[in-house]
């Protein structure tokens, strides 16, 4: 079953090493909560939201937001709450784990190169990076989190307000940690996005926006077309009568 073992697993796992047989026995009964692998699911999923790779359970107080393709294909999600954003992300990772430990390094790089500034500790998902950006509207708190899975690597950037707050980041934290992730069986580049999809009603109500949209384009091309020959007809109308005077 796979939640979150305990940290020295996560360690050697990170480090590409796998665990002996004994210390995979020890903690097989110490799996705590979420993030999940879609084959340890805890129960019901009828009440979360279903992105394909990523299934979320939204709490209430939470803004879904969509970051859409021109293609029409979903992008990202993110989860907005008093002025405090969580942008979540979830790719391909080797099987051997590790890829967090990879990415907090280009993160870290990043930060300190844009002049920001970021430390790491340790939490209850494992290292965590704690950071303020600097941006073109002055700095911004941050926090960055990460959790290999099998054969995937989920992460979550909170910024703003709360975000160095413990207690008050906490309703995203819930959130975070009660994430089911669905990776699929198809191979896919270590680091490559895993594919998200519209919940089937939200996919409706896009599919019916941009129905509407591409109708009300139509329409006005039309009353435009219409409007450019009625001109087109008076000026020839007023061109015949100053010839006939």
């Amino acid at each position: 079953m796979f939640g979150r073992r305990n940290k020295i697993d996560r360690a050697l796992r990170e480090r590409g090493v796998p665990p002996e047989v004994a210390a995979q026995e020890s903690v097989a009964d110490e799996v705590t909560d979420g993030p999940y692998d879609i084959v340890d699911a805890p129960g019901d999923l009828g009440s979360y939201m279903d992105f394909g790779a990523l299934k979320i359970k939204v709490t209430p107080g939470f803004e879904v937001r969509l970051e859409m393709a021109k293609s029409g294909e979903l992008n990202g999600v993110s989860l907005l709450r008093a002025g405090t954003i969580m942008q979540l992300g979830v790719f391909a990772a080797p099987r051997s784990g590790g890829a967090w430990e990879m990415i907090r390094g280009d993160i870290v790089g990043e930060i300190e190169r844009s002049g920001g500034e970021v430390s790491e500790r340790e939490d209850e998902f494992g290292p965590t990076l704690i950071a303020t950006l600097k941006t073109p509207n002055g700095k911004q708190a941050a926090r960055f989190i990460g959790v290999d899975g099998p054969r995937w690597f989920l992460r979550a950037l909170i910024a703003g307000g709360v975000a160095h707050d413990d207690e008050a980041c906490a309703p995203f934290l819930d959130v975070f940690r009660g994430i089911v992730v669905d990776r699929g069986t198809d191979p896919k580049p270590v680091r490559e996005p895993i594919t998200l999809r519209l919940p089937a009603a939200l996919a409706a109500q896009v599919e019916q926006a941009s129905a509407d949209a591409r109708a009300k384009a139509v329409a006005q091309a039309q009353a435009a077309a219409q409007a450019r020959a009625a001109a087109q007809n008076t000026g020839q109308k007023t061109g015949q009568q100053a010839g006939d005077t």
